[in-house]
């Protein structure tokens, strides 16, 4: 009994001993990504006054320092790719936690696949493993069950398959981050060639109800911390689903809403997109135009009323 007590402790003591040796590709993870805007909000880097938020519709089509040019507020995008209204959250809670609150949000809305289940828009477990040596991510990873409690006390038990990488990740050829966060493709060899797609009948018994809970939420986040909410629907190549924007109408004050303006005609040609729900770069600066406007409408109309309110308490 007691050679199998003193083989255990000593099992234990190695397996501890060599689960520390994977510390290396912990602590390395991070220094391999080319997209480190997560690592910057963990570190209390994204103090931005304005910050965009979204999928690859607002990671594509939005240029951050364009509307930081117009609107004279320090803006900043941090819209993932494949991201859905769950991990909006989330960005929007890390951000929060680590830095000065921003004053405005700019959300932008898949339409029609904002609130359902869409193949292409998930939670980006994949942003949140190279930061696994965070405890906040790891406590983010367990409650989402995509790790166990073990990784409290495990280094192997934090790590994914992709953190032990030793490969610096590939920076891409089109959609490159820039200084703002945006990612707008420059560069198109040949013109998007697709099709004007008719709308289904949206159903909302389709509708996920832990991305209706997290749009919530994200809603209460801006209420609670006094930061203004301005949701954004981009073009699309493809037919604007009025139902869906009907519906959101009512979860939204109407007069927060903006919606890109279908009576340009840059929106009806093939040349102006990537693909069907992304555009080249020279449309993108159309549309954050409209989208700078609008923000900074909503910025003056803000500050009369400070003034008036201000007035009147005289």
């Amino acid at each position: 009994m007691r050679r199998f007590i003193l083989h255990s402790v000593l099992f234990l003591a190695t397996f501890f001993v060599v689960d520390k040796m994977f510390y290396f590709f912990l602590h390395h993870a991070p220094t391999l990504e080319y997209d480190t805007r997560l690592e910057q909000i963990l570190e209390g880097k994204m103090n931005k006054e304005l910050l965009i938020l979204g999928s690859s519709r607002g990671a594509n089509n939005i240029l951050a320092g364009q509307i930081e040019s117009k609107t004279r507020h320090s803006t900043y995008n941090l819209s993932y790719p494949g991201s859905d209204v769950r991990f909006h959250y989330f960005v929007l809670k890390s951000v929060l936690k680590y830095n000065k609150k921003p004053k405005m949000v700019v959300l932008t809305i898949d339409n029609p696949h904002e609130f359902v289940n869409e193949k292409t828009l998930n939670f980006r477990f994949d942003r949140l493993y190279p930061l696994a040596k965070y405890n906040y991510i790891t406590q983010e990873l367990i409650r989402q069950k995509e790790k166990n409690v073990l990784s409290w006390v495990f280094c192997l038990a934090r790590l994914n398959r992709s953190n032990f990488s030793v490969s610096k990740v590939a920076i891409p050829l089109d959609g490159k981050i820039d200084a703002w966060g945006s990612m707008p493709f420059y560069n198109r060899k040949a013109s998007f060639i697709g099709k004007k797609n008719s709308v289904q009948l949206y159903n909302r018994s389709l509708e996920n109800t832990e991305k209706l809970t997290a749009f919530k939420a994200l809603q209460q986040l801006c209420l609670k911390n006094k930061i203004q909410i301005v949701y954004v629907f981009p073009p699309s190549y493809g037919a604007f689903d009025k139902q869906f924007y009907k519906r959101f109408l009512k979860m939204v004050p109407a007069h927060d809403v903006m919606v890109y303006n279908t009576l340009n005609t840059i929106y009806q040609k093939e040349a102006s997109f990537h693909d069907e729900s992304h555009l080249q770069q020279k449309a993108a600066q159309v549309f954050t135009n409209e989208i700078s406007t609008f923000i900074q409408n909503k910025i003056t109309s803000n500050e009369k009323n400070r003034f008036d309110s201000a007035t009147q308490k005289l």
